[in-house]
Parts: C-alpha cells; sequence; structure tokens
C-alpha cells in the first residue's frame, strides 16, 4: 500500500495510486518510529482521511446520469420524480459543466433565481437538500474534493397553520368538481390517501367482499389495508364499470384498458396530477385549499368524531 523512503535527513510514506507517487512527509525521526507512523498513515489511507485518492473528472451532465441512477435504486418512486424535476433545473442553470466547476458562489446565484422564479421558501429548501445530498455524494464517490454546499443556509420559511375543511366546504368543492373530480375526492375525503398513492390506486387492490382498499405507499416504502365506508365503497362500484371522461361531462362504459388503475387516462394510463381539475373546483367554490389538506381534513374529522 505504501513505502518508506529517506530523503533530506526525513522519512516520508510514499503512496502508489495509479500510477502515481503521492509522498507524505513523516518527518526526522527514527526508523522505528517511522514505520510506526507508517502504518498509521496506511490506516487512515484507508479511510480517506489523507485527502491523497485521485478525483475522477466528471461533467455536471454525467454525474446527475450517475446520481439518479442511485436514487431510482435506493429511494421511493416519488423521491425519484421529485428530485428529477429538481436535476432538470440544475441542468437549465448550470449547464453542463465540470461538477468541480460548481462552487458556494453559483449555488448561492441558484438559489436566488429559484426565489425570483416564484417558489416558496419552503420549495426552494427541498429543491436545496436534494443538492446537498447530491454533492455529499459526489465526495464520497471521489467526484469532489470538498463539499461546495458547506456554509450555504437555507430560507427562512413560515410555518403556516394546518388547514382543514369543514364538512360544508367539503360538500361545495364537491358539488363543483367536474364530474371526472368528483369521485376522486370522495375517495381522498374519505380514506385520507395521498395523493400519489391515489393515483397508483389499482382495482387489485380492493377488496369488494370486505370493504377494504389496500393502499401502497412508495413515501414510506409499506402498505396499509383501510377500511371502505359506504359512500366511498359505492363510488368504487361505480368506478368498476364507468369511466368519467377527464376532459367533458361525459360518463361512458369502462373498456378493458380501463381496468387496471381506477384514475387513469382514456388508454388506460396513470395520470399525472389532479392539480389543474382541482384548482378549478375550488376557484369555482370560492375556497383555497390543496389537495393534501383533504389528507388533513379527513384525520380532523376522525378525531372530531372520536377516533384515538
Amino acid at each position: 500500500m505504501a513505502h518508506l523512503t529517506f530523503k533530506g535527513k526525513s522519512y516520508y510514506a510514499v503512496f502508489n495510486l495509479n500510477l502515481k507517487r503521492v509522498w507524505r512527509r513523516i518527518g526526522r525521526v527514527g526508523k522505528k518510529e517511522a514505520k510506526k507512523l507508517l502504518r498509521y498513515l496506511e490506516v487512515e489511507f484507508e479511510r480517506d482521511r489523507l485527502n491523497v485518492h485521485e478525483i475522477k473528472k466528471i461533467s455536471l451532465y454525467e454525474y446527475i446520469d450517475k446520481y439518479m441512477d442511485y436514487t431510482k435504486t435506493n429511494k421511493a418512486e416519488s423521491s425519484y420524480k421529485r428530485e428529477l424535476k429538481v436535476t432538470n433545473h440544475l441542468k437549465s442553470f448550470f449547464g453542463n459543466v465540470p461538477l468541480n466547476r460548481i462552487a458556494s458562489h453559483t449555488i448561492e446565484i441558484h438559489k436566488s433565481k429559484r426565489v425570483g422564479d416564484g417558489l416558496m421558501p419552503r420549495g426552494v429548501n427541498k429543491e436545496l437538500a436534494v443538492l446537498r445530498f447530491m454533492l455529499r455524494k459526489a465526495v464520497e464517490w471521489r467526484y469532489l474534493k470538498d463539499n461546495p454546499f458547506v456554509g450555504i443556509k437555507m430560507l427562512k420559511a413560515s410555518n403556516n397553520p394546518v388547514k382543514f375543511l369543514n364538512v360544508e366546504e367539503i360538500d361545495r368543492l364537491i358539488r363543483h368538481a367536474s364530474m371526472y373530480l368528483k369521485p376522486i375526492l370522495i375517495v381522498m375525503i374519505n380514506t385520507g390517501i395521498r395523493t400519489h398513492e391515489l393515483l397508483n390506486l389499482k382495482f387489485s387492490d380492493i377488496d369488494y367482499d370486505r370493504k377494504t382498499l389496500l393502499i401502497r405507499s412508495q413515501k414510506a416504502n409499506n402498505f396499509r389495508v383501510m377500511p371502505l365506508n359506504e359512500e366511498c365503497f359505492r363510488t368504487h362500484l361505480w368506478l368498476k364499470d364507468n369511466f368519467p371522461h377527464p376532459n367533458t361531462e361525459r360518463t361512458l362504459r369502462r373498456n378493458e384498458i380501463q381496468k387496471n388503475y381506477v384514475f387513469c387516462d382514456l388508454n388506460g394510463c396513470e395520470i399525472g396530477s389532479i392539480r389543474t381539475s382541482f384548482y378549478k373546483a375550488c376557484r369555482r367554490a370560492g375556497i383555497k385549499t390543496s389537495p393534501h389538506a383533504l389528507r388533513h381534513s379527513f384525520a380532523s374529522h376522525l378525531i372530531m368524531n372520536g377516533a384515538g
């Protein structure tokens, strides 16, 4: 791994790295002491504390590809999709520069730009957290010697109180929803299901005999079984044979390709988002809320009705 060399009245530890020699001075000590220090330096070398390992050159785009492969393997699908959006912003801002060209001042400029784009502090912080972890991995994988994120401060984000809808607001929102959105809202408010869980919901997850719903959570990488109340069960029975058209107020007979995902597009494929139709319904109903607030509303109503 390393050997001793005596030169100029001092001992040196010489490491061989990819046909290159890296010298570390031990000092003017006896040979016995130099051997002890050599063994210590070899241990530090193994622990990567000497900063003598060669840094591998890589462009930002190449590194992002490697990082996203890691994310796809080790993180939930929802995290992968979220980080994919963040890395697309990074590509757009930095361009395909060498990874080691990213410095703390350019990260600060990027942070300011995202604020200027209208992104809320909480959203900016989420993107910065992804970038921080990416650069930490780059140091671990020896694409960077030091992490340029060190010293970057997150933005101050206010903790707004959790908003939940009362019964009258829920009824008003459902009344103003499109035919396509109504069953989605009924399922969300009666199960507390997360949006990404709802969009991944399949008919095979519904037990019509036991009136239960199997909810698979990508966020927590597990599943839970939810009992269906009468309103939610009737909605699922209706959806089994009926398909509300996403762009009109018509209801079609559900065909074979639409019998995998409960909520899908005309071709039976998983839909990407409900945000557009949801916020249209909110404007018509005169309500300011978010899809995630329905989950809070479900939990709040459970508590108010005596659930532990």
